[in-house]
């Protein structure tokens, strides 16, 4: 077989209905352009991205219709099973999982992947679920069924060694940029006017599922502190709820009393909407309070937009303070404040960290190297 040929089952069950499918058309576009075979198997709610070479194949059906943990549990399977067969008859040797939080579907995936005589590659995204009351150590005999490992950064290898991993299964190959989904960014004016935004606000826009341990609290806490020296502060809020209600969020914007502070879009952002947010912000603030890795981030940057993040290795893996990004102190509301206060009086500073976060995620960030650092491990795997 020539050295250079490797064909590779992308198996990623969230796709399009958690924000996935980007970063896996983005790894498979990549991989192509590595010159690998690729077959994309993904949830039905993702859409055909009609890619040149690439097998698209969306074999979770109905995937998350069900609430039922067992119902789910049943059409997971059915989708592992469906993707390792078309594997086998492709002859696709490498199958490369996606792991986020539960042990028990991950185990039963790459036990089902070596039954099927398959090499196997997994990106960890999340060592440990940061859900509270369901986070726990990942199940050793996943790993030590997986011939390699990806993370995103050092933190993630580190964290990956103390709970026992053997180093020299594990790569650091970085989350991909957006540039590719990114549209021409409509004028602020017109944004605004769109989501109905003040002209003259100074916008901070949280984007992205909403969870507890993204820290939203601190940045409505911090808002009404801002408020206080910045009249036109206001908080752009977009994205859904994530095991969890709103009402929380809600309540505290009113006992601090600055619903007027706030713009709340509390509702999934569909692709054709993702551009007037990030237009009508002047900065996007990640409060996170644990991280591994964050796609928003990458695809603020991307847009053009200046971050503001917690300093957790997660983060301070990608950001720099005022080189392409700001930092503030990990769950501590008043340096939030503080630092958004000197951040919204420096404009001009502002958009010179906005340049250099640009020209940072286009440098270090490319799909096209990943995906050849990523074709190297899988022939490094066969």
């Amino acid at each position: 077989m020539n050295e250079t040929f490797v064909s590779v089952a992308v198996i990623e069950h969230v796709g399009g209905h958690g924000g996935m499918d980007y970063y896996d058309v983005g790894l498979c576009r990549g991989l192509l352009a590595a010159g690998c075979h690729v077959s994309l198997y993904t949830c039905d709610e993702t859409a055909d991205p009609a890619v040149a070479n690439l097998r698209f194949r969306p074999v979770f059906g109905r995937l998350f219709a069900s609430q039922n943990r067992w119902m789910r549990a049943c059409r997971f399977l059915k989708g592992v099973v469906a993707a390792l067969g078309n594997a086998v008859v492709q002859r696709e040797r490498v199958c490369h999982f996606h792991f986020f939080e539960h042990a028990l579907p991950e185990l039963a995936e790459v036990t089902l992947g070596k039954l099927c005589g398959r090499k196997i590659v997994a990106t960890v995204h999340d060592v440990e679920s940061l859900e509270g009351d369901q986070k726990a150590s990942r199940n050793s005999r996943v790993y030590s069924r997986v011939d390699r490992l990806i993370v995103h950064n050092n933190a993630s290898r580190e964290e990956l060694v103390k709970l026992g991993v053997d180093p020299a299964k594990i790569s650091v190959i970085p989350h991909g940029n957006y540039l590719a989904k990114v549209p021409a960014l409509m004028n602020p004016v017109e944004a605004r006017s769109v989501l109905g935004i003040r002209q003259d606000a100074k916008v901070a826009l949280f984007f992205g599922q909403i969870k507890q341990v993204k820290g939203l609290d601190l940045l409505i806490r911090a808002i009404a502190d801002v408020s206080r020296e910045i009249a036109e502060v206001t908080l752009l809020v977009a994205g859904r709820p994530w095991r969890m209600e709103f009402s929380q969020y809600d309540r505290l914007i009113d006992d601090l009393g600055i619903r007027d502070r706030c713009v709340l879009h509390i509702r999934y952002i569909p692709d054709s909407e993702v551009h007037l947010y990030y237009a009508a912000a002047d900065i996007v603030v990640l409060p996170y309070r644990e991280v591994y890795q964050s796609g928003v981030v990458l695809m603020a940057m991307s847009y053009g937009r200046p971050v503001l993040v917690s300093d957790l290795p997660g983060m301070t893996a990608i950001v720099a303070e005022r080189e392409n990004g700001y930092l503030f102190r990990q769950g501590a509301a008043t340096s939030l404040a503080q630092t958004l206060i000197r951040v919204f009086q420096d404009e001009e500073g502002r958009r010179w960290v906005a340049e250099r976060a640009l020209e940072y995620v286009r440098l270090n960030h490319d799909w096209n190297e990943i995906g050849k650092k990523t074709a190297e491990l899988y022939r490094a795997v066969l």
